[in-house]
């Protein structure tokens, strides 16, 4: 039921019905109103409706609006289940905001306490690194003065001896001098021919620093600074690299996925595969498992001039053919879009991400716990794109939207005797 709102209010004091009277005139109003209005006539005066003027000889009968009160009941009766179903809704909303500023509040706690554990092992991984650095360089500096001052005294020595052999000639040429300055040359001719050839033996030509403990100096450092490099390594592996397979049944069909399903390239002529509830009408496909845990996977987009990497829920819609099914245009999807410059989009929220050089290889770390998806460019570095924070709510596929001639390579993994991290990337985290 259905009244305008001013049939419903008393024109004496705008507020609904209270007891509601009606006047010979037809007009309606609260009694206590009606009454106190009345009663400011007092004899003085005729008697009128406050509405429309109409006079009364005596003091009018106020006769009860039964069915106008009725009405007013059922409507108080309806805006106060109106009122309770939406106090109930207030209240789960306010319930899952709480759920929600928890979760976020143990997140952060979480990011907070990897964080002052992360500063801390990076903290003494540098300083044993800075430690041993410095052990090794006062030692290389050690034996670099040691075997600079011995070879200096070689050169000393090789110098003294040869200030004294050219002494020894000196006085040897002043004496042949002096004989030929005589006039007897028979004293000289009586006298033994110096024949020494060997008169520069002993004496080394050439002295050098010798390199070869420093060399190995600095192996040993290079040596222990790789252990410690190593120990931090196993100590802190990293979420385990993700063997990421894409799921035909999924693709679009004007998408070709490989034979060992792991590289995938727009194709245009439609493949003709049969039609499933899961396959895409547009041209994306996702990966064959969803993961509610940490995953790590690369993705080498070089040969893309366009594309879109990110992850989504299984229930993204498939069948829609406008933008809202792309990934990242949705709430169901997160993504990093290379497009007319690099941007991360979630629900059509879009933030650009500025790089240096074109992204070639791409990095996509899900830590599903914590609720951060984050994307890495590696080249010879490795530098960091863009995370996501959020709170999931199913488990998350690897996506793809494959744009005309581009295709892209999910890189395999290789057994490892140790499961873990890529070693490039593993003081990243």
């Amino acid at each position: 039921m259905a009244l305008p709102n001013d049939e419903l209010i008393c024109s004496i004091c705008l507020s609904i019905f209270k007891d509601p009277v009606m006047l010979n005139c037809g007009h309606n109003y609260c009694r206590g109103c009606i009454n106190l209005a009345l009663n400011t006539c007092n004899g003085s005066r005729p008697y009128s409706c406050p509405e429309c003027r109409c006079q009364f000889l005596q003091r009018p009968v106020l006769l009860g609006n039964r069915k106008l009160s009725n009405i007013i009941q059922y409507l108080q009766e309806h805006s106060q289940k109106k009122l309770q179903n939406s106090l109930l809704d207030l209240t789960r909303k306010r319930e899952a905001t709480k759920k929600r500023a928890e979760s976020l509040n143990k997140q952060k706690s979480k990011i907070q306490e990897t964080s002052d554990l992360l500063e801390k092992t990076m903290d003494m991984f540098f300083k044993m690194i800075i430690k041993d650095i410095k052990n090794f360089r006062k030692t290389a500096l050690r034996e670099i003065s040691r075997k600079r001052e011995h070879a200096l005294m070689q050169v000393s020595r090789s110098i003294q001896d040869l200030e004294i052999r050219k002494n020894e000639l000196s006085r040897k040429i002043q004496e042949t001098q002096e004989m030929l300055n005589m006039a007897d040359t028979t004293t000289f001719l009586q006298q033994e021919p110096d024949t020494e050839d060997g008169y520069l033996q002993g004496v080394s030509a050439e002295i050098h620093l010798d390199e070869k403990p420093i060399n190995l100096i600095v192996r040993r450092c290079l040596s222990s600074v790789n252990a410690t490099l190593s120990e931090v390594m196993t100590s802190n592996p990293g979420p385990k690299a993700s063997d990421i397979l894409l799921d035909v049944k999924t693709a679009c069909n004007y998408i070709r996925v490989s034979p060992d399903c792991r590289s995938a390239s727009y194709v245009s002529v439609d493949q003709g595969n049969p039609e499933r509830s899961g396959r895409f009408n547009v041209c994306q496909v996702l990966s064959t498992c969803s993961s509610s845990a940490q995953q790590y996977w690369e993705v080498d987009v070089s040969k893309a001039k366009e594309w879109i990497v990110g992850v989504a829920y299984h229930s993204i819609d498939r069948k829609t053919l406008d933008e809202d099914a792309y990934i990242g245009f949705n709430e169901k999807s997160w993504c990093l879009e290379n497009r007319n410059g690099l941007s991360a989009l979630h629900n059509k929220v879009r933030d650009n991400v500025t790089v240096k050089s074109p992204v070639e290889l791409l990095g996509v770390y899900v830590d599903y716990d914590s609720g951060i998806i984050s994307f890495y460019q590696l080249n010879d570095y490795i530098r960091h794109l863009y995370s996501f924070s959020a709170t999931f709510t199913e488990g998350l596929h690897a996506a793809f939207y494959v744009f005309p001639d581009s295709c892209f390579t999910i890189q395999k993994r290789e057994p490892r005797a140790k499961a873990g991290f890529p070693k490039r990337l593993s003081l990243v985290w």
